[in-house]
């Protein structure tokens, strides 16, 4: 397979590494760098990615490097040539025949949420149906971005992967990433329009519940007339699912965006709140007002998930026959969602992230964008979306954005 990373940072660099370890050489895996800097940068210690774990460090190379500096949308990414000097490598870049456009099997996405966009709009030409794209972010609202934007036609639609991510990183160098909190990927598939069940063995009623479990199969067997449509998906889910040092666990969609709310609603309350005070996230929640704060952030959110399954479970029984409207099964609210236990989530992560400074505080202090729309702005968007009203997310998003509006010399 043609494996491809975009996001070099702590997260995808961690990915690509653990990818490396667990896949044959045959398998390629290409790292997809914004700039030439950032690729040598990446390259000055032997194209290696080590990654640290509790003093132990581990290397490993046999990467591809692609370069997307060019502004143009042809898809076309240079190859990377780190024994090329600079001169050497802008006289490449003039050449057509130094750019790769070979069509992308698998695309993993780690870049910020605020970046997915451009990036793949650059990437268009060489994603197809039978492409796979892989969401591993901070935040919600990417992937609805994406269908809404850069692919309407389901027919011509990539299979999309869901990925929910537990783990902590940062960067030493820039290839050297500490792995400094062991966590888990929760990953899921996104329904496609054809009405394949990708879940179908967890129906199957020959098996009492506690036997059924997902199985490559329900994607697409080798036997199958499909194949060629569905084998990157179903290559793509097994390699995923062997990536036993990350933690990687195939679950239903359902838990996958159930494990996404959760976490956004985390990261709306402590990115925030320690974004704006300036401070680890173990020293919130310790007074009166920060507690009255991750409250209403909680109860908003909880407010706003309540009238989205609603409106769905309207619409559902609205496509029905009326005759069989009575039959239809009404969800409720999973009680994760419910406020009481998202205050205990938030507080539970703040205190095993309490020496950390949140990615929103390391943005804001490095003068880089935040990822703020994506975690507040979504859930303000999800409460106009449904006439829920959601004033303190509301405030602590506006004064983010304030705060990022400020030069970084210009701070007391």
């Amino acid at each position: 397979m043609r494996l491809y990373v975009l996001g070099i940072g702590p997260i995808g660099s961690l990915l690509a590494h653990h990818l490396r370890s667990a896949l044959p050489p045959a398998h390629s895996i290409t790292l997809i760098h914004k700039s030439v800097a950032q690729a040598r940068a990446a390259a000055s210690n032997g194209g290696r990615i080590s990654v640290e774990n509790q003093g132990i460090v581990q290397s490993r190379n046999g990467y591809d490097m692609e370069v997307f500096e060019r502004g143009d949308y042809s898809g076309a990414g240079l190859h990377f040539d780190s024994t090329l000097s600079s001169d050497q490598v802008r006289r490449d870049s003039s050449s057509p025949d130094n750019f790769s456009t070979d069509l992308i099997e698998t695309l993993f996405v780690t870049t910020k949420a605020h970046n997915t966009m451009n990036a793949i709009s650059r990437m268009l030409p060489r994603l197809t149906p039978r492409s796979t794209i892989v969401l591993l972010q901070n935040g919600m609202g990417v992937y609805e971005d994406l269908v809404q934007q850069l692919f309407r036609n389901p027919e011509s639609r990539p299979h999309f992967i869901l990925a929910s991510n537990t783990h902590g990183a940062w960067s030493k160098s820039p290839s050297h990433i500490v792995h400094a909190g062991v966590g888990e990927i929760e990953f899921g598939i996104v329904p496609d329009n054809r009405a394949r069940d990708f879940e179908a063995s967890l129906s199957e009623e020959s098996k009492p519940q506690y036997e059924r479990e997902l199985s490559l199969d329900d994607i697409i067997r080798p036997s199958d007339a499909s194949y060629a449509q569905y084998s990157s998906l179903r290559d793509t889910v097994a390699i995923l699912s062997s990536l036993d040092g990350l933690n990687c666990k195939w679950r239903r969609i359902y838990d996958v965006q159930l494990a996404m709310r959760k976490k956004v609603v985390v990261n709306a309350v402590v990115n925030p709140l320690a974004a704006i005070l300036g401070c680890r996230n173990g020293a919130l929640f310790k007074d009166e007002a920060s507690r009255r704060i991750l409250q209403d952030v909680c109860s908003e959110a909880t407010a706003a998930f309540q009238a989205q399954l609603e409106a769905d479970a309207q619409a559902l029984l609205d496509s029905l026959p009326p005759d069989e409207r009575s039959q239809a099964p009404l969800g409720r609210l999973p009680r994760d969602l419910e406020a009481d236990m998202l205050v205990q989530e938030v507080k539970r992560v703040a205190h095993l992230t309490r020496g950390n400074i949140s990615s929103t505080l390391s943005d804001i202090r490095n003068g880089r964008p935040t990822e703020i729309s994506f975690l507040n702005g979504y859930l303000v968007r999800l409460g106009k979306q449904y006439g829920v009203p959601m004033p303190v997310n509301s405030a602590l998003l506006n004064m983010v954005h304030m705060r990022s509006a400020i030069p970084i010399d210009q701070m007391l």
